[in-house]
């Protein structure tokens, strides 16, 4: 392992390598794409331009983990952040990433820990890796390009060091650990730890509430990723990650992660909402659809111009939920009756544009996912919607008293009244087998798909 000791007086070759520009004292922009993100630099403390050599070909090593333990909500934090960001450059702005990540599978740690279990070093991190990508996999977590370990790269990492040490940047001890000589750095060491953490492996820490501490397995206050998604979604932990900026430390607590959870809630209560009003199962009031185009034109420009502001992902999603709110003001106008203009256009165009969004992101609005996605799942729709279907006709027949007046009418309804009494019971069923039917007035019912982690709660919540 490289370490760092003594300062020193710097030197140009170094400065260089890292890309400092003269002297260290200023940030050279380099040549190539503007790819219209600004993003901080923490060497100048500004927002720069993200430029990269080609837009089809855009390189990101990621810092992987050391694999000798299980990852907790700590990795989870980088790694989702890692992910929203990647999403956001290749599927806004148009850059293809080609992501390198390592995977430290020889240290200390996992010897140590291999000695423990009585096992090889070589056979615990490899249980230890394929968890990781299981768990990255639960998260919605884009696989890298390319998996680097070091033990396939150790010939590699020799060469560099030895380099390292040929032109006086470090030295070697007795024991055969390498330091950096920070006398040959001197006063500029700090804009390298500044800098290559930032970029590659920390931006930013999950904090424990009420606590003056980060999450880590050596403070024993962490959550692994398995018992985690026990009790929330990947799409919850999402959504709790794009409230807070990329480079800050997130306030981890169990009120935080049942907010997003009811938030997500609502989006998706939206978006199954305006679903049923544009394929007419709900009636409302007329729309003020001038008003909602205006909205949505001027949302798309405002979470993009968030976006390509340093990935100000909680401006994005605050934007996206005003025009939520505005739109859901004017499907609560419901009326009793259908008839009179309806502008199930503009629902439309919402609703692609707020599903793209959270897509974009890694987060499903769907009310109907499936883990199987096999023939069985198909069966399973059509079987419920039949279900639903004739369930409707029995209420429909309960409410109705065609031509029935008075006694006559109330006479009719009490009669009826253990039909409707069954249907109830048949909704409340159903809840319990994870299936939520909702009536929308006597004309339309529609189903959906709970969560199993949260009975009551629509899929992702």
């Amino acid at each position: 392992m490289l370490w760092a000791r003594r300062p020193g007086p710097g030197t140009p070759l170094l400065r260089a390598a890292l890309g400092l520009g003269r002297r260290g004292r200023s940030w050279q922009r380099p040549e190539g794409q503007d790819t219209g993100v600004q993003v901080h630099n923490s060497l100048t403390g500004k927002k720069e331009p993200l430029i990269v050599a080609r837009s089809d070909a855009v390189s990101w090593y990621s810092c992987g983990p050391t694999v000798y333990d299980h990852a907790h909500l700590g990795h989870a934090c980088s790694y989702v952040r890692f992910d929203i960001i990647r999403r956001i450059l290749t599927r806004v702005f148009g850059c293809n990433v080609v992501m390198a990540m390592s995977i430290t599978d020889v240290d200390d740690k996992i010897i140590k820990r291999a000695n423990e279990m009585n096992v090889s070093p070589a056979s615990l991190a490899s249980l230890f890796e394929e968890e990781f990508k299981q768990d990255m996999a639960a998260l919605k977590v884009l696989p890298p390009t390319v998996y680097l370990r070091v033990t396939e790269n150790i010939p590699q990492i020799v060469s560099f060091i030895e380099g390292i040490i040929a032109h006086g940047h470090a030295y070697s001890t007795a024991t055969g650990n390498v330091y950096f000589d920070l006398r040959a750095r001197g006063d500029k060491y700090g804009k390298l730890i500044n800098t290559v953490p930032s970029a590659t492996t920390e931006p930013g820490h999950l904090h424990v509430k009420g606590k003056e501490e980060k999450m880590s397995k050596s403070l024993r206050n962490y959550i692994t990723i398995k018992d985690f998604l026990q009790t929330f979604s990947s799409d919850v932990f999402r959504l709790f990650c794009l409230h807070t900026n990329y480079r800050s430390a997130i306030e981890y607590s169990d009120s935080t992660l049942v907010e997003a959870r009811h938030l997500l809630l609502g989006l998706t209560s939206f978006v199954e909402d305006a679903r049923a009003y544009v394929k007419g199962q709900l009636t409302c009031g007329s729309v003020e659809e001038d008003v909602l185009w205006e909205r949505l034109a001027s949302t798309k420009k405002a979470v993009k111009a968030a976006l390509a502001n340093d990935f100000d992902t909680p401006r994005a999603v605050n934007t996206i939920l005003d025009l939520v709110h505005h739109a859901n003001r004017q499907l609560r106008a419901v009326s009793k009756e259908a008839g009179g203009p309806r502008s199930p256009t503009v629902f439309g165009a919402i609703i692609s544009y707020v599903e793209e969004f959270f897509e974009t992101v890694g987060i499903s609005l769907a009310n109907r996912q499936c883990v199987s996605g096999d023939s069985s799942t198909v069966t399973l729709h059509c079987v419920v919607d039949e279900l639903v279907r004739f369930r409707l006709k029995v209420r429909q027949y309960a409410l109705a008293t065609p031509g029935a007046t008075g006694e006559a009418r109330k006479q009719q309804l009490q009669e009826r009244q253990p039909l409707l009494e069954a249907c109830d019971a048949l909704r409340q069923d159903l809840v319990t087998h994870g299936i939520n039917v909702k009536d929308r007035g006597s004309a339309a019912s529609t189903w959906e798909l709970l969560d199993p982690r949260t009975k009551h709660q629509k899929p992702g919540n």
